[in-house]
């Protein structure tokens, strides 16, 4: 026997299939599944194989005739069963379907099935629902190319109406002996008083740069001066703010490799947040003779 079973998700067709299937069952049910196939964009298929004793010669000519007919109509397919010969019979229906849309779940695995199904609909419904940036950080190093991405940061938050933070991480200086860390106590409070004049030196030049770029007022700018290492201390900063964007400057190559530093490569492949380089075009200079 045949029989849909029901379903919320609009793009998910699940059925039952149970006994020994004859030819009445597919001359039957086979309209009413090509009719809900027809009415959906990206249908996806679940078919729970319960207490399935297999095809009468015929049932099994129209079952290969419809996955030839209708292979590429559906986005999914997932089989549920719990014998080994079912497992089998996915692998003999596979070269009949696109890549890899096509999948055999135990009894037990049938959450992971219906995840497997809603996956790509999840995946449009993210792409397409984006949230507006809540809270934006530009990279800055007071660099020509650091400029530009500030700006393009102030334009992002104006039009999101939401906040900037301009963030520069000074490079701790820290007690190298070889490939020992050996911190003295003097020679720690000597390094301490060093970062700090670090971290303060560049808190002026924040000042500075900042008032060049005449932000406007309507505009909640923030600034932050941490000191350790570039990456790691980034890293934290975003993950701990929940930042939804980073800007980079850059210079603008050729190649993605080239434009992507080693910190905007870093924070991309670790960060949970957008990275956003934007290169500056550089101006080559020329001698007139």
């Amino acid at each position: 026997m045949l029989q849909f079973l029901p379903v919320v998700d609009t793009h998910i067709i699940a059925v039952r299939a149970s006994g020994k299937l004859s030819h009445e069952d597919y001359q039957h049910f086979l309209p009413q599944l090509e009719e809900k196939i027809a009415s959906i964009e990206y249908p996806s298929i679940l078919l729970e194989l319960d207490n399935f004793l297999g095809w009468d010669l015929e049932a099994a000519k129209d079952d290969l005739h419809f996955v030839m007919q209708h292979n590429r109509d559906f986005e999914r397919v997932a089989i549920v069963g719990d014998k080994a010969w079912e497992h089998w019979m996915v692998a003999m229906v596979k070269p009949f379907l696109p890549s890899d849309n096509a999948r055999y779940f135990d009894r037990e695995a049938l959450k992971q099935a219906w995840y497997w199904l809603r996956e790509p609909t999840q995946q449009r419904k993210a792409a397409t629902q984006l949230t507006p940036y809540q809270s934006i950080v530009a990279a800055i190093d007071f660099s020509l190319y650091c400029q530009h991405a500030a700006r393009r940061a102030l334009e992002l938050a104006s039009f999101y109406q939401s906040p900037v933070t301009f963030l520069h991480i000074t490079e701790e200086i820290l007690p190298y002996y070889g490939d020992a860390m050996m911190p003295y106590p003097l020679e720690s409070e000597l390094l301490e008083e060093q970062n700090k004049q670090k971290v303060d030196a560049a808190k002026q030049q924040m000042e500075g740069f900042i008032k060049a770029l005449q932000v406007s007022d309507k505009i909640p700018l923030h600034s932050r001066v941490i000191s350790g290492d570039v990456e790691a201390a980034m890293l934290s900063f975003i993950e701990a703010q929940q930042v939804d964007l980073i800007v980079f400057g850059g210079k603008k190559k050729t190649t993605l490799d080239k434009l992507l530093g080693s910190v905007p490569h870093y924070i991309q492949n670790h960060a949970n947040c957008d990275v956003l380089v934007t290169p500056l075009q550089e101006i080559d200079s020329f001698k007139v003779s």
